[in-house]
C-alpha cells in the first residue's frame, strides 16, 4: 500500500492545481467474466476448468479549453476452478493507477503531455498474460512508470512526435525474481504527399538494464520507414518496415540464433533482423468491414526476457442492427526466445446491448500450440521460463462477459 500510495502521488502531481476547478467528469465500468475451457492452460493433458474473473475501472476527466488531465484506477481479480487448474496458482490479482496531463495547441498535431503508472500484479498472471506461461510463482511484480512526449506540426505537411519513457520492474518479495529498469525514446516524422497518402519514419532506442550478478545490459536500435494510404472512402492502408539491431553486454541474447548477422561470446552477443507490420482496412458493405495485419516485432517482455513475434491476422466484423453486433478473427502467431513456437486460434463473438450501461459478449475460441522446436525453456538471463510447455496442444473455451457503465459525474456539470 506504501507503493500504490507513492503511485497515486507522482500521478496526481502531473496535473496543475488549477485544473480541479475546472469541467470534471467520472466514469466506471464493472465487468463480469465466466469462461468454460477444456484445456486452459495448453496441457498436453488436457483437463477441464472454469474462470471468473472480476474487472472495476475507474476515470476521472478534468478539461479546459486547452488541456486535458485523467486519472485512471483499475483492478481484476482472477480464479479458476477444475482439475485443469491443478498444480498451478488458481487466484490472480491485477490492479494499478495511471494520471495523464496533455496541453493542446491549434490542433492535434501540437501537444505536449507526461504520464505516470504504477502497476502490480500476481507474477504468475504476468507470465500467464503475456506470454502464455503458467508457473507457480508466487509474490507480485510491480512496475514504476514515467513518459514525457512531444507532438508538433513543422510545417503545412510535415509533423514531429518525440516520446521518452522508462519502466522500473521489481518483485515483491525481491527473490522473485531480477529487477530492471526498461528505458526507451522515439523519434516519428510524417510527410503529407497528398490528402491520402503519408510517408513516415521512425528511430527507437531503448536500453534494458538488470540488477543481477553480471549486471546485463541490452541495447535496442529500431530504424523504420512507412506509408499511410487512404486508397478510397471504403478502403485504407497503412505500413511499416526496417531493422532492429541488438546489442548485450553481461550475457548471450536468446536470439542470437535466428539473427541474420549474429555474433556471440559467452559474455556478449550482437543480432539484427527485420521489422515491421502492415494493416489493411476494407469496408466491404455499410455494416461490414475486414481488417487483415501482419508485424514482425523485437523486444522484451513484461519480465524482461527477449522475444522475436510474428503474427498474421484477419478480423471482420459486422453491425447486425443497433443493438448487436457479429465478428470472426483467426490468426497464426509465432513466439522465437529460448524455443520456437507457433499457435493457431479462430474466434466468434456475438456482443449486445441491452441498455447504454449494459452490455454482453460471448465469446467462442478455439486455440492449438504446435510442438515447439528446442529443448531449453528458461531465459538465460532472467532465468523466468519462455514457454509452458514443448509438445503440441488443444484449447477450446466458452466465454460470457457482462459489464455495466456508469456515468458518475458527466461533462458540463
Amino acid at each position: 500500500m506504501k507503493r500504490a500510495a507513492i503511485a497515486v502521488s507522482i500521478c496526481l502531481g502531473v496535473a496543475p492545481s488549477a485544473a480541479f476547478a475546472l469541467d470534471w467528469s467520472l466514469r466506471s465500468t464493472q465487468s463480469e467474466t465466466v469462461e468454460l475451457n477444456d484445456n486452459q492452460f495448453l496441457r498436453t493433458s488436457p483437463a477441464g476448468s472454469v474462470g471468473s474473473y472480476s474487472t472495476i475501472t475507474t476515470n476521472a476527466e478534468a478539461l479546459t479549453p486547452t488541456s486535458k488531465f485523467d486519472f485512471d484506477a483499475d483492478g481484476t481479480y482472477k480464479k479458476y476452478w477444475g482439475p485443469g487448474a491443478d498444480d498451478t496458482a488458481s487466484e490472480y490479482l491485477n490492479y494499478g493507477f495511471k494520471g495523464h496531463y496533455e496541453e493542446t495547441g491549434k490542433d492535434k498535431f501540437n501537444r505536449e503531455f507526461v504520464e505516470a503508472s504504477w502497476r502490480q500484479q500476481s507474477t504468475a498472471l504476468a507470465l500467464l498474460n503475456d506470454l502464455g506461461v503458467v508457473t507457480n510463482a508466487s509474490g507480485f511484480l510491480d512496475r514504476l512508470t514515467a513518459t514525457g512526449g512531444i507532438d508538433r506540426s513543422l510545417t503545412a505537411l510535415d509533423s514531429l512526435s518525440l516520446l521518452a519513457t522508462s519502466t522500473f520492474t521489481s518483485y515483491e518479495p525481491s527473490s522473485g525474481g531480477i529487477s530492471f529498469t526498461d528505458t526507451l525514446g522515439r523519434a516519428n516524422w510524417q510527410h503529407r504527399l497528398s490528402s491520402i497518402t503519408a510517408l513516415t519514419a521512425s528511430s527507437e532506442a531503448e536500453l534494458l538494464n538488470f540488477d543481477n550478478a553480471s549486471n546485463t545490459r541490452i541495447q535496442i536500435y529500431r530504424e523504420q520507414v512507412g506509408i499511410q494510404a487512404t486508397l478510397s472512402p471504403l478502403l485504407s492502408f497503412r505500413g511499416t518496415i526496417g531493422a532492429a539491431y541488438l546489442i548485450t553486454d553481461g550475457g548471450v541474447s536468446t536470439l542470437t540464433p535466428i539473427g541474420t548477422n549474429g555474433i556471440s561470446s559467452s559474455t556478449s552477443s550482437t543480432d539484427a533482423d527485420w521489422i515491421g507490420d502492415a494493416v489493411l482496412t476494407y469496408k466491404m458493405l455499410k455494416s461490414t468491414t475486414l481488417t487483415l495485419l501482419a508485424n514482425q516485432t523485437i523486444g522484451p517482455s513484461v519480465v524482461g526476457s527477449l522475444f522475436k513475434r510474428d503474427s498474421v491476422s484477419a478480423g471482420l466484423s459486422h453491425t447486425i442492427n443497433a443493438r448487436s453486433t457479429l465478428s470472426f478473427s483467426t490468426g497464426w502467431n509465432r513466439q522465437i526466445s529460448t524455443t520456437t513456437t507457433d499457435y493457431v486460434s479462430t474466434s466468434v463473438t456475438y456482443g449486445y446491448n441491452f441498455t447504454r450501461e449494459w452490455t454482453a459478449q460471448l465469446t467462442y475460441r478455439y486455440l492449438h500450440r504446435f510442438a515447439s522446436s528446442g529443448t531449453t525453456i528458461f531465459d538465460p538471463i532472467t532465468g523466468t521460463p519462455t514457454v509452458s510447455g514443448t509438445g503440441p496442444a488443444d484449447s477450446n473455451s466458452i466465454m460470457l462477459v457482462v459489464s455495466r457503465s456508469n456515468t458518475l459525474l458527466p461533462h458540463g456539470n
